[in-house]
């Protein structure tokens, strides 16, 4: 931490701090020869290649616009990183959001303009320069009334590697990029400037109408809201954050130009065009008259074209699919074609389904924050228990007890109780305490399969957080409902005990539960690693493989040091004669874990790991 008065580098004396955030800490500080105030901004020490940074800053610095800062200089104090930027004297416009400000249209435009001049100034750069962080906060009023975009800490270059995203404010294309490269989940796409263009439009969505936007789930169209504002406007934003990236504008250019053309979408321009077109109307009525005949199968080819989009995602939300489930979950809420199809209740069940893929994940975050979509819709049992649980597994205790007053107030009696109380119970370190709520109503929860389910499953998990079996656990989870979810508990819990304690058949018990989370479902990351190590322990030759495959396709989504040094182990025995590359691979992955990551590699791996980059590359192990 930078104290107040401090001079680096003899040019920059620090004031004060006066801001942190997901990329740094910001300071202001005084700028000795030039006179005036700055910004230095102290990155986050996650850039493995500090040329590539410099490189960034560099490209940076060489833009000049008025709506934008400008960058300085990049700096190293004291092993840290800084970048100095121009101090903008004004408040963001979560200033404004947060105070409940009222803008006229013609402010509003004057500001979108200003914008759109910057995306279409920074898009045209060679190479391209991409914001990917435009939101309220990043966006600065002026003394003098105008914008300034501020904080292009993870700005990139169109082919840049993502850094970062806003759940709020992001485009459907970033968040899946970020899940992508953080998770192994969403997919791989290359952005482009209508990344941009989406974020712009999320953050007027918030300002006009002040709900925050959420890329996760189906938000109304600004149109959808009583808001003061031309038709034409709305239309302009409501364009512009589309879901699809097809259906945006194609460039901030051409949004400037729509921008520039509003007044032709007013309602009143669209009236006179439509007198105008009136006798024409007319002259084509027995045309259209015809073309009502087809509607009936137009009708029908929607209904089934929705009835099979359900059916996918259906499958892939009961297959833990969570990425997948929730595109096509989101698709369906977002095709209009299908608004006469889907009733309330079906639109809750959509809701909770993607929110138990986010449950099954352990991302409890999300898995409440679709539960509680779910629960605004249907006032289900089932979705008060769910948002309940997610809250519990998240944390957030005081809200998680709301939740359970509000379930016993609209269902007194309810069987969820004891599920609820098991898992608090957990979640407080009581796991004999868990384990013994759930045996002595399992008797009672016979008749109330979901309840029971979620039962056995704390029970599983209190029982692993004892150090004691939990495959009965997690098999009588499994009995009364089998899920995705379930067979990976079970699985994971015949390798604990088969690694506890040498256990053949729990090993091969195990790999009987891969193979059917592989064919049934799907493998992640730790299974391929699981099914590996089981494979290895029985002495499954035939399987080798099958295993390197496996850890090869998981390797294309993430690098992980495990999977190298199975790789390496799986090389040695099979003389595949890519095994010091799988060595060297393993030694620099290992080399990047913190002390906390490394807890994940057992001792018996490390040294194994190490004996083999020794016989191939006729090197001692370099690092820890």
């Amino acid at each position: 931490m930078l104290y107040s008065n401090l001079i680096i580098n003899d040019t920059y004396q620090v004031v004060e701090e006066i801001g942190s955030g997901g990329m740094g800490v910001v300071y202001l500080c005084y700028h000795l020869r030039l006179q005036k105030y700055v910004v230095l901004k102290k990155l986050k020490n996650s850039y493995d290649d500090i040329s590539a940074l410099r490189n960034e800053v560099d490209i940076l610095k060489s833009l000049h616009h008025q709506n934008l800062p400008q960058v300085y200089d990049f700096i190293r104090f004291e092993g840290d990183i800084y970048t100095v930027i121009d101090y903008i004297n004004g408040y963001d416009l979560n200033y404004y959001i947060n105070n409940g400000y009222y803008f006229s249209e013609s402010q509003l435009i004057k500001w979108l303009r200003q914008l759109c001049e910057v995306l279409v100034y920074i898009h045209s750069r060679t190479p391209a320069v991409l914001h990917t962080d435009i939101k309220p906060g990043n966006i600065i009023i002026t003394a003098e009334g105008d914008i300034c975009l501020i904080d292009f800490g993870i700005s990139l270059r169109a082919a840049g590697k993502i850094k970062g995203m806003s759940k709020n404010y992001s485009s459907p294309e970033q968040y899946a990029l970020f899940e992508y490269y953080s998770y192994g989940q969403g997919y791989y796409c290359e952005l482009d400037g209508r990344t941009d263009i989406y974020s712009l439009a999320a953050t007027f969505y918030h300002l006009m109408t002040g709900v925050k936007p959420d890329v996760t789930c189906a938000m109304p169209s600004i149109s959808d809201y009583s808001l003061p504002f031309s038709d034409g406007f709305l239309a302009v934003i409501d364009r512009a954050m589309q879901y699809d990236i097809n259906k945006r504008f194609a460039s901030a250019e051409d949004m400037l130009k729509a921008i520039d053309n509003i007044k032709k979408q007013d309602s009143r321009y669209k009236k006179y065009v439509l007198v105008q077109l009136v006798s024409w109307i007319v002259a084509v009525a027995l045309v259209v008259s015809g073309v009502l005949l087809t509607v009936n199968g137009f009708n029908s080819g929607v209904k089934t074209r929705f009835e099979q989009e359900y059916s996918e995602f259906v499958s892939e939300s009961n297959h833990g699919e969570t990425s997948q489930a929730e595109a096509a979950g989101r698709k369906l809420l977002n095709n209009s074609d299908y608004s006469s199809l889907i009733d309330s209740t079906q639109k809750a069940e959509i809701l909770h389904k993607i929110g138990d893929c986010y449950y099954e994940d352990s991302d409890f975050t999300n898995a409440a924050q679709y539960y509680e979509q779910a629960l605004s819709i249907s006032q289900s049992e089932l979705y008060y228990r769910d948002h309940a649980l997610a809250l519990i597994r998240d944390g957030r205790f005081s809200e998680a007890q709301e939740a359970v007053d509000r379930l016993n107030s609209a269902f007194p009696g309810s069987s969820a109780a004891a599920v609820l109380n098991a898992q608090l119970c957990y979640e407080n370190g009581d796991y004999n305490g868990a384990v013994g709520i759930v045996d002595l109503n399992a008797g009672s929860l016979s008749e109330d399969p979901e309840n029971l389910y979620s039962a056995y499953i704390i029970k599983g998990d209190a029982c692993m957080a004892l150090n004691i079996s939990a495959t009965d656990a997690y098999d009588s989870a499994l009995r009364v409902k089998e899920t995705a979810g379930a067979l990976r508990k079970l699985a994971s819990a015949h390798m604990a005990l088969a690694v506890r304690n040498s256990s053949m058949s729990d090993y091969s018990s195990a790999e009987m539960c891969y193979n059917k989370l592989r064919e049934k479902y799907n493998l992640h990351l730790n299974d391929t690693i699981n099914y590996t190590q089981a494979v290895l322990a029985l002495n499954e030759v035939s399987k080798y493989e099958d295993c390197k495959k496996l850890l090869l396709e998981a390797a294309q989504i993430r690098d992980d040091c495990r999977s190298y040094i199975l790789l390496a182990q799986l090389a040695d025995l099979t003389s595949d004669p890519n095994a010091l590359t799988y060595c060297e691979k393993a030694c620099s992955l290992y080399n990047q874990l913190s002390e906390d990551e490394r807890y994940f590699i057992s001792s018996e791996s490390l040294a194994s790991i190490k004996k083999l980059y020794q016989k191939y590359s006729g090197r001692e192990w370099v690092g820890g």
